[in-house]
């Protein structure tokens, strides 16, 4: 179910996101809108890629995720397990 899914973003401003799963199959890749949550299941690691990653907060099992380290640009890549 989505409230025990392992990846949880919410957008305060608008940002593309795609995020793949262990076998590189898309499960998310779009605008998130301002405001907006969205919860991701499937299997681990999970790649991300966040545009605008400033206006992203990425929830790892209930952990929020520092993206700063991850940054170029405004850009975010990051796996997480």
């Amino acid at each position: 179910s989505s409230a025990n899914a392992p990846v949880r973003l919410s957008f305060t401003e608008n940002s593309w996101v795609e995020v793949r799963d262990r076998n590189g199959n898309v499960l998310f890749s779009q605008i998130g809108v301002v405001g907006s949550d969205k919860a991701i299941d499937g299997s681990p690691p999970f790649s991300l890629v966040i545009g605008n990653a400033k206006g992203v907060k990425v929830i790892h099992r209930g952990v929020p995720v520092d993206l700063t380290p991850h940054l170029r640009g405004d850009v975010a890549r990051l796996t997480l397990e």
